[in-house]
Protein backbone atom coordinates (compact mmCIF):
# COMPACT_ATOMS: atom_id res chain seq x y z
CA UNK A 1 0.00 0.00 0.00
CA UNK A 2 2.66 2.38 0.55
CA UNK A 3 4.73 1.86 -2.60
CA UNK A 4 1.37 2.46 -4.00
CA UNK A 5 0.48 5.80 -2.71
CA UNK A 6 4.43 6.80 -2.90
CA UNK A 7 3.82 6.01 -7.38
CA UNK A 8 0.75 8.53 -7.14
CA UNK A 9 1.66 10.80 -5.00
CA UNK A 10 5.19 10.98 -7.14
CA UNK A 11 2.71 10.92 -10.30
CA UNK A 12 0.82 14.31 -8.57
CA UNK A 13 4.31 15.83 -8.00
CA UNK A 14 5.13 16.02 -11.67
CA UNK A 15 2.15 17.39 -12.94
CA UNK A 16 0.01 14.20 -13.79
CA UNK A 17 2.95 13.73 -16.56
CA UNK A 18 3.14 10.12 -15.80
CA UNK A 19 0.40 7.83 -17.40
CA UNK A 20 -2.29 6.78 -15.00
CA UNK A 21 -4.71 4.96 -15.31
CA UNK A 22 -8.23 6.39 -16.85
CA UNK A 23 -10.17 6.16 -13.94
CA UNK A 24 -7.18 7.46 -11.06
CA UNK A 25 -6.51 10.47 -13.86
CA UNK A 26 -9.97 11.57 -13.34
CA UNK A 27 -9.56 11.63 -9.15
CA UNK A 28 -8.99 14.93 -7.59
CA UNK A 29 -5.65 15.25 -5.58
CA UNK A 30 -7.82 14.77 -2.39
CA UNK A 31 -9.27 11.67 -3.77
CA UNK A 32 -6.24 10.37 -4.29
CA UNK A 33 -4.10 11.38 -1.66
CA UNK A 34 -7.40 10.04 0.56
CA UNK A 35 -7.28 9.48 4.14
CA UNK A 36 -3.20 11.07 3.69
CA UNK A 37 -4.94 14.04 2.84
CA UNK A 38 -3.17 17.08 5.04
CA UNK A 39 -5.48 19.36 6.50
CA UNK A 40 -4.24 22.02 8.88
CA UNK A 41 -6.16 23.48 11.59
CA UNK A 42 -8.33 25.62 10.00
CA UNK A 43 -8.87 23.59 7.26
CA UNK A 44 -5.83 24.89 4.55
CA UNK A 45 -3.15 22.38 3.55
CA UNK A 46 0.18 24.17 3.60
CA UNK A 47 3.02 23.81 1.44
CA UNK A 48 5.08 22.54 4.28
CA UNK A 49 2.47 19.91 5.16
CA UNK A 50 3.07 18.74 1.27
CA UNK A 51 6.64 19.40 2.17
CA UNK A 52 6.36 16.64 4.53
CA UNK A 53 6.11 14.26 2.00
CA UNK A 54 6.75 15.50 -1.68
CA UNK A 55 10.09 17.37 0.09
CA UNK A 56 10.89 20.72 -1.08
CA UNK A 57 11.32 22.62 -4.34
CA UNK A 58 15.02 22.01 -5.01
CA UNK A 59 13.61 18.03 -4.70
CA UNK A 60 10.48 18.60 -7.18
CA UNK A 61 12.60 20.73 -9.58
CA UNK A 62 14.58 17.45 -9.61
CA UNK A 63 11.71 15.20 -10.01
CA UNK A 64 10.43 17.40 -12.97
CA UNK A 65 13.47 18.75 -14.79
CA UNK A 66 12.16 16.63 -18.15
CA UNK A 67 9.26 19.10 -18.26
CA UNK A 68 9.66 22.42 -20.24
CA UNK A 69 9.39 25.02 -18.43
CA UNK A 70 9.70 23.25 -15.13
CA UNK A 71 7.01 23.79 -13.25
CA UNK A 72 9.23 23.73 -9.73
CA UNK A 73 11.58 26.21 -11.10
CA UNK A 74 9.76 29.61 -11.11
CA UNK A 75 10.84 32.98 -10.27
CA UNK A 76 7.91 32.92 -7.81
CA UNK A 77 10.09 30.96 -5.79
CA UNK A 78 8.21 28.98 -2.89
CA UNK A 79 4.99 29.44 -3.72
CA UNK A 80 2.12 27.45 -2.02
CA UNK A 81 1.23 24.03 -3.43
CA UNK A 82 -2.14 24.66 -3.72
CA UNK A 83 -1.89 27.79 -6.41
CA UNK A 84 -1.81 24.81 -8.96
CA UNK A 85 -2.50 21.78 -7.57
CA UNK A 86 -6.27 22.55 -6.80
CA UNK A 87 -7.80 19.80 -4.11
CA UNK A 88 -10.80 19.05 -6.01
CA UNK A 89 -9.34 18.88 -9.61
CA UNK A 90 -7.22 16.07 -11.07
CA UNK A 91 -5.25 18.12 -13.01
CA UNK A 92 -2.68 21.16 -12.07
CA UNK A 93 -3.88 24.76 -12.87
CA UNK A 94 -0.30 26.64 -13.54
CA UNK A 95 -0.52 29.87 -11.81
CA UNK A 96 2.04 30.64 -13.73
CA UNK A 97 -0.27 31.27 -17.03
CA UNK A 98 -2.03 33.97 -14.60
CA UNK A 99 0.68 36.15 -16.38
CA UNK A 100 2.33 33.64 -19.33
CA UNK A 101 0.63 31.26 -21.80
CA UNK A 102 2.65 28.33 -21.03
CA UNK A 103 2.11 24.89 -22.05
CA UNK A 104 4.62 21.90 -20.28
CA UNK A 105 5.89 19.35 -22.14
CA UNK A 106 8.24 16.84 -21.92
CA UNK A 107 11.61 18.03 -23.24
CA UNK A 108 11.69 15.76 -26.04
CA UNK A 109 8.43 16.37 -27.13
CA UNK A 110 8.76 20.03 -26.81
CA UNK A 111 11.86 20.10 -28.62
CA UNK A 112 10.33 17.95 -31.59
CA UNK A 113 7.98 20.96 -32.18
Amino acid sequence: MMKKTFAVLTALAMGLTLSLSAGAAEQSISQLHGKQWPVSKDGYVTKQACKQCHGDYDKLAKMTENLDPNPHHSHLGDVNCTDCHKPDLAKPQIVCNDCHKFTIRKKAAAAAK
